[in-house]
């Protein structure tokens, strides 16, 4: 709304419902709002318009594809008590079912129908959780209010079904910048990495809205048509992007029956097909699509191997490369530095130690993998004589049990680069089973075991994670401009990182090794909770 307004996504797709005006005393003396309080269903920090004055963006979907979506999505009904939940997952288990006096043929429909799942989207616009398990009502009692919020006090709606338009939009409306000279504000439309989805479902779906039968969320197709409303009125003659397959884009552009000035074409005036990571072989990073714009490929996540967290991983060149940080920082693990380092002042016994390694460097790798690395630790820790004692003497291995699984299982590169693949499930991936290490088996020393770790420092918090008992002090946000992945150092590289940055806030994700910067940082008021993404952020003041 103003200038200095944080922009958000506030509320999240099922949990947190946006909150109530504690201003509406017609509501706040209902029996209705009395009851919910009651039974602590409702949130009582004010509502994030009216009282916060927060800039709200929402997205709407189609209620009964929603109601599919929450049906394969574990039967979601957040707000239900557990014992109703247990009824529902019950009635809707197979089908026939019997709700009242009518019997229903399947499972989708059975769930679609169970008193307190539809009405969702209407009931989180007003403050409840989007299952209702007190009256098991259908939303229609929500309705009025809540297509007065789309309509009057939501700044930005976005719609599933028109992705891609939702998403160009929200660029336009909040991206970009003002030029101080001429006052002109210039946006860039987002990159073809944020029109993926990469929340799909791997599960099978048997049912589709012609086994609903003819249900209709009533309440919610109400809401859904006020959102559309407001999506054309947000929208205007400012359309900004229209999705077409290559094909379709070469044909049109031959026939010349479009306007072609969104086209990308190469040096010669043709079409030119724009490459995916798949494509270009990338898994992480930023990368020319080969029609002079940038593909986002993502980042690389901790976890997608079995590997302890005493390990990283990092984008290398387009892949994500598992590693041990103080093999690299010897320069042992990339073959160009080992090269580098055989060939450096034998007095520092670094060069020995390279030509150790060098000998024992797998044929054609670029780099090594942590099997390759605890085979080097095996070996040393069980042969013990004058050509390993150079990696022992060094501290880079621990002796211990033998590590039996990483030994018998030869867990390839191909392995470890197939896990880190976001387009492979990497739960059921080599990688993720074998590439397991215990705290007491031969290894490489990477960096500490999270529970030997020094204690956390004093002056670093937790972050809330929608808590209720969360108090301003840990209810920061602010405007990040900078992420670094930290190796071994924790707490103190990211302080460090931070000071050197003149930072006012540093998050440190412990899970992730990620430290995140941030200024012009801000308290949310009282206990408003934000929700994080994991568990595992702590955060520094250093305003």
């Amino acid at each position: 709304r103003g200038k200095d307004t944080p922009l958000g996504l506030v509320g999240g797709t099922q949990h947190m419902p946006l909150t109530p005006s504690l201003k509406d005393s017609q509501f706040t003396s209902s029996d209705r709002y009395k009851k919910l309080k009651r039974l602590n269903q409702i949130r009582s920090w004010g509502n994030e318009i009216d009282e916060h004055n927060f800039t709200v963006a929402a997205f709407f979907r189609q209620p009964e594809e929603r109601i599919i979506s929450a049906y394969y999505d574990g039967r979601h009904a957040n707000g239900f008590t557990p014992e109703i939940w247990q009824a529902a997952i019950k009635t809707s288990r197979g089908g026939p079912c019997k709700i009242g006096n009518v019997t229903y043929n399947n499972a989708l429909e059975c769930f679609a129908r169970f008193p307190g799942i539809a009405g969702c989207m209407a009931r989180m616009l007003t403050g409840e959780k989007c299952a209702d398990g007190l009256f098991q009502q259908s939303g229609f009692e929500n309705v009025a209010e809540a297509v007065d919020i789309i309509l009057n006090k939501l700044e930005f709606i976005g719609l599933t079904e028109d992705w891609n338009e939702s998403l160009c939009q929200f660029h336009r409306l909040f991206g970009g910048k003002v030029d101080e000279r001429t006052g002109k504000r210039t946006w860039n439309p987002p990159s073809q990495g944020e029109f993926q989805n990469v929340h799909s479902s791997g599960e099978k779906k048997n049912y589709g809205i012609k086994d609903l039968n003819g249900f209709k969320d009533a309440a919610d197709s109400v809401v859904y048509e006020a959102a559309k409303l407001k999506f054309e009125r947000m929208v205007g003659d400012q359309r900004c992007y229209k999705y077409m397959t290559m094909e379709e884009l070469e044909a049109e552009a031959i026939g010349n029956t479009i306007d072609t000035s969104f086209l990308r074409t190469d040096a010669g005036g043709k079409v030119c097909k724009p490459q995916t990571c798949t494509q270009l072989g990338k898994q992480c990073g930023e990368w020319d699509d080969g029609c002079g714009a940038t593909v986002v490929c993502g980042m690389c996540n901790a976890g997608r191997t079995g590997l302890p967290s005493t390990w990283r991983v990092q984008c290398v060149e387009g892949k994500c490369i598992d590693y041990c940080p103080p093999w690299r920082q010897h320069g042992l693990w990339f073959k160009t530095d080992i090269d580098v380092m055989a060939n450096a002042d034998t007095s520092t016994g670094i060069a020995d130690l390279a030509k150790y390694v060098a000998s024992h460097f797998p044929e054609g790798q670029a780099h090594l993998t942590p099997t390759d690395a605890v085979n080097l630790c095996h070996a040393a820790c069980t042969l013990k004589n004058e050509n390993t004692n150079e990696l022992l003497k060094s501290g880079m291995c621990k002796c211990g049990t033998a590590p039996t699984i990483f030994i018998n299982n030869n867990i390839s590169i191909e392995d470890y680069s197939l896990a880190h693949d976001l387009k492979t499930n990497c739960l059921t991936s080599r990688a993720r089973k074998l590439a397991v290490l215990k705290e007491e088996e031969t290894q490489p020393i990477c960096c500490p075991y999270y529970n030997q770790t020094s204690a956390r420092p004093p002056q670093w918090k937790r972050l809330s994670f929608m808590s209720l008992l969360a108090t301003r002090a840990d209810n920061l946000e602010g405007e990040y401009f900078s992420h670094i992945r930290v190796d071994c150092g924790g707490y103190e590289a990211c302080e460090s990182h931070a000071r050197e940055s003149r930072a006012e806030l540093a998050v440190l994700d412990i899970f992730n090794n990620m430290c995140y910067l941030a200024r012009n940082v801000f308290e949310l008021k009282d206990s408003y909770s934000v929700a994080k993404d994991n568990l595992y952020r702590y955060y520094l003041d250093l305003r």
